[in-house]
């Protein structure tokens, strides 16, 4: 049976994601920092083949754990990774508390490495096994507003493209998702600058459709939605001081 280990898994993409693979029959690993989430959803109908426990993505001892609990229940077979978890806070950077700063870094950079480095045995010893990391639109240029979380997942592109790279020699594909801003809590409070011309149209099913189309199809890395791949390319080709009045205009700077 193929089995998938998500990260932050009790709401929003995590969770639309493990039910996607969940109804194809996958067995599903739930990790996130909501305990009472992960128990509560392991108790339904939908994960009566899965597992799941407590995971804070920002300490390495708390993912060591989820790894360990997960490859248990599955004899060590881990045919994708879903590394999701993340965190986001938005205004201007000399605003934005130094704990929010390294509360961004600490899951969204730190974490995601962590769980790459973590999953590796396991990935290299599973036949055609992927790891899918969850990137964002803001990783094709920098966004006012969300500077540090911009910056995190210009890593976690960097860290796909190169991994993607290394770890063919293992049978191992590396890819990433690059969704706008998406219908979840996470995006609650953004300010409102930032969504008057990057509404927050696109749902969480969609991203988890991209995120499995990844995996059951070997689709490569991608932007998602029209307006992001116009955005792509236009960024893609046009001369720098062109490219920063695109985006000040996009979001009201």
């Amino acid at each position: 049976m193929n089995t998938v280990m998500i990260t932050g898994a009790a709401a929003g993409i995590g969770l639309i994601t493990a039910k996607r693979f969940a109804r194809e029959g996958w067995f599903v690993g739930l990790y996130d920092i909501n305990r009472e989430a992960v128990a509560e959803l392991l108790e339904t109908e939908e994960f009566n083949n899965a597992c799941g426990c407590f995971c804070d993505a920002s300490d390495r001892a708390s993912l060591e754990a989820a790894v360990a609990h997960f490859t248990e229940k599955t004899d060590g077979r881990l045919d994708a990774v879903v590394n999701n978890a993340g965190v986001l806070s938005a205004g201007e950077f000399s605003q934005i508390d130094s704990s929010a700063h390294d509360r961004m870094i600490d899951v969204n950079v730190k974490g995601l490495t962590h769980l790459a480095e973590l999953t590796f045995p396991y990935l290299r010893d599973t036949e055609g096994a992927t790891m899918v990391n969850l990137c964002s639109l803001s990783s094709v240029h920098g966004v006012p507003q969300l500077a540090v979380y911009s910056a995190t997942k210009f890593y976690v592109d960097g860290l796909t493209e190169a991994l993607a790279i290394e770890w063919a020699k293992h049978d191992i594909r590396v890819v990433s998702v690059k969704p706008p801003f998406v219908n979840t809590a996470m995006v609650d409070g953004m300010p409102e600058q930032l969504t008057r011309l990057l509404k927050v149209d696109m749902e969480p099913e969609e991203v988890a459709e991209a995120i499995w189309l990844a995996v059951s199809e070997k689709k490569q890395t991608q932007v998602l939605g029209l307006k992001s791949k116009v955005f792509e390319q236009l960024n893609k080709h046009l001369p720098e001081p062109m490219r920063h009045k695109l985006v000040s205009f996009i979001t009201g700077y």
